[in-house]
């Protein structure tokens, strides 16, 4: 009788079999990124300046250190560390140094996406997250392409035939990644933080500002507060979090740009320049300028290329 109970359980598990139906859930792109023309990193010396172009299809300017001064249509503006804008299609566009120095990631894509229109005119500063992916972008470049990516005058890449698999989509991958994530920095929030936002960014700059009119000199943080009638904590937090950059690591970072610049003009010592911007001791300022740059004063010295691009 068990024998027979179980086998009419089976029978009906084996008759009642159906066909589940699914549903397709469409994954819809936001952006899409059809071509890229052209992937760069460049290092700038003074006075670099490029001519100007204008072409079909988008252009994103980043800073990765330094200033440089950008020109859209018929606005001038200094575009700063940890900075980026996006030069919309026919849009006139050039960069220049002036007695700056910079370096900068520049990527030209076609893009036809309608959500392309909230980048135009847009300057905006990078999340650490939106720096990582410019930094995949450019190394997955480096490998899927033999062009140099200081080529100024580049027009087409070329691939390496023996490319890393799948390099190609995953730049096209990371830029649309990037685009996102920019996108939602830009309209994430209601909108009475919009004007909370413009006011951080204005702080901002006013910090850099005092910053740079002090680069040969010191200045405290309790001073900086103290000017803008702000805490020091709150001063310190906007700050960091428009630029992704302590106070300090800025202002060292002007001073450092500033002994290029000064080491270029080959009149000082570098003792002098170490008095000029306000450092204690040589020996302090040259622990700082190899752990900014990666190379001696000497060595420096020794590589710098003034016009041009570096």
């Amino acid at each position: 009788m068990l024998a027979k109970k179980c086998n009419m359980v089976y029978n009906f598990g084996m008759s009642d079999k159906k066909t589940t139906k699914y549903e397709k859930t469409p994954l819809a792109s936001v952006f899409n990124v059809r071509a890229v023309y052209t992937i760069h990193y460049f290092k700038y010396g003074q006075q670099f300046a490029f001519e100007g172009e204008r072409h079909p299809f988008w252009e994103f300017v980043y800073i990765d250190s330094g200033t440089a001064k950008i020109v859209a249509e018929d606005h001038e503006f200094d575009l700063c560390q940890g900075e980026g804008y996006f030069h919309k299609p026919d849009e006139y566009h050039s960069i220049k140094t002036d007695n700056n120095f910079a370096n900068s990631v520049i990527i030209s894509f076609e893009c036809l996406s309608p959500t392309m229109r909230a980048f135009e005119n847009c300057r905006i500063t990078l999340s650490q997250t939106e720096k990582d992916l410019l930094g995949k972008i450019v190394s997955e470049c480096s490998r899927c392409y033999s062009d140099k990516l200081n080529a100024l005058y580049l027009t087409k890449m070329h691939p390496i035939d023996n490319a890393p698999f799948g390099g190609a989509q995953l730049i096209k991958l990371y830029v649309e990644q990037l685009l996102i994530f920019l996108y939602r920095s830009l309209t994430s929030g209601e909108k009475h933080k919009s004007e909370s936002k413009r006011t951080s960014f204005e702080l901002t700059d006013k910090i850099k500002e005092i910053l740079e009119n002090n680069v040969h000199g010191n200045i405290s943080l309790d001073e900086i507060a103290s000017t803008l009638f702000f805490s020091k904590t709150y001063v310190k937090t906007v700050f960091k979090k428009n630029t992704g950059q302590s106070i300090m690591q800025y202002f060292t970072s002007l001073k450092i740009e500033e002994a290029k610049k000064l080491i270029s003009y080959n009149k000082y010592t570098f003792t002098e320049i170490a008095y000029k911007l306000g450092y204690s001791s040589l020996h302090y300022f040259s622990r700082q300028f190899k752990k900014s740059t990666t190379m001696s004063l000497s060595e420096y010295a020794g590589t710098i290329k003034v016009d041009g691009v570096l």
